[in-house]
């Protein structure tokens, strides 16, 4: 298989932002959102050691899930196109727009799209919905919702182990821990690693993380001690998944126009307000290393101008 973008490891940018700069922090962003154009940022760890698995088991069609603005979507779409592989997506709500730019996208790519009620698409994870979707679409290499299998865990480790500078805090977004989970395994120099929700109730984020960890290592005192650096941020999701408001959007223009770097509304947005609130909360000054890892997604912003009417840049 031909996919590998030609752009990882990624850059470790050091860019300054006043008010982690004046406590004595200074700030690196992880550019996984330069790994590749289409195939961006965590999505693109999370899919790599997938589309191996499919070829090596000699199947020739990847299917996942997502909602009508998923980035995990376009980038499976994007990544079995370039690999010659088919591609299924199963689309969360029968009324969803699949013209809009996230799934129109898909579909250029090739991806076959498969909208399913809010309800049925509840039981994603069940055998009764697999077996039925292979009763209607032959054998395919399933990949979960997000990319959060155990490949999709492994293939995340690498970019703690990029970064070459000592980092005191790391700070990345959360849709279903895989990324983070990916990084607490690879956490051999101990940073304090911060999730941070992009939903609403993110607190089985927690559950999510511990399956993950306890799957690589099944050693309940392992987990634990690697749970000790591992913190989950549930407050800056702004209303829930992909809702967004004046502050987030007025947040993500100054956070741009300080660093030079654009955030999208869904997740990395969400990330940087919720790093950049612990810096302003910090009374005291410290000489540390903070990394904000960039996790891409900004395929999305279009989808969420058009729905919502706002430019966001």
């Amino acid at each position: 298989m031909d996919a590998t973008p030609p752009k990882t490891p990624t850059p470790l940018q050091e860019v300054s932002h006043s008010d982690l700069s004046r406590r004595g922090i200074r700030l690196y962003v992880k550019r996984d959102d330069l790994v590749d154009p289409e195939i961006s940022g965590n999505k693109w760890r999370k899919l790599r050691l997938n589309l191996d698995a499919a070829v090596e088991n000699g199947r020739d069609t990847l299917l996942t899930f997502g909602g009508a603005h998923s980035n995990h979507l376009a980038a499976t779409a994007a990544a079995a196109h370039r690999a010659g592989l088919k591609s299924i997506g199963v689309v969360r709500g029968e009324d969803a727009d699949t013209s809009n730019p996230t799934l129109g996208f898909c579909r250029e790519k090739g991806m076959r799209l498969h909208p399913v009620s809010r309800e049925r698409y509840r039981e994603k994870e069940s055998e009764e919905m697999i077996k039925e979707l292979r009763a209607r679409f032959g054998d395919f290499h399933l990949i979960p919702e997000g990319g959060a299998n155990e490949l999709g865990v492994r293939g995340c480790k690498d970019i703690l182990r990029e970064i070459d500078v000592p980092a005191h805090r790391v700070f990345v977004a959360c849709g279903t821990a895989t990324t983070l989970a990916g990084m607490a395994l690879a956490n051999e120099n101990g940073s304090h690693l911060y999730g941070v929700s992009a939903l609403k109730g993110g607190g089985f984020l927690l559950k999510n993380l511990e399956n993950h960890l306890f799957a690589a290592h099944q050693d309940t005192a392992k987990v634990r001690l690697i749970k000790e650096r591992v913190h989950l941020l549930l407050n800056s999701h702004f209303g829930g998944y992909a809702k967004i408001d004046d502050e987030l959007i007025g947040f993500m223009r100054d956070f741009y126009d300080r660093t030079g770097i654009k955030t999208d509304p869904v997740y990395t947005g969400k990330a940087a307000y919720a790093m950049v609130e612990m810096a302003r909360r910090q009374r005291t000054v410290v000489a540390e290393n903070w990394v904000f890892i960039h996790t891409g997604g900004m395929q999305g912003i279009a989808a969420m101008e058009q729905k919502t009417g706002v430019s966001i840049y």
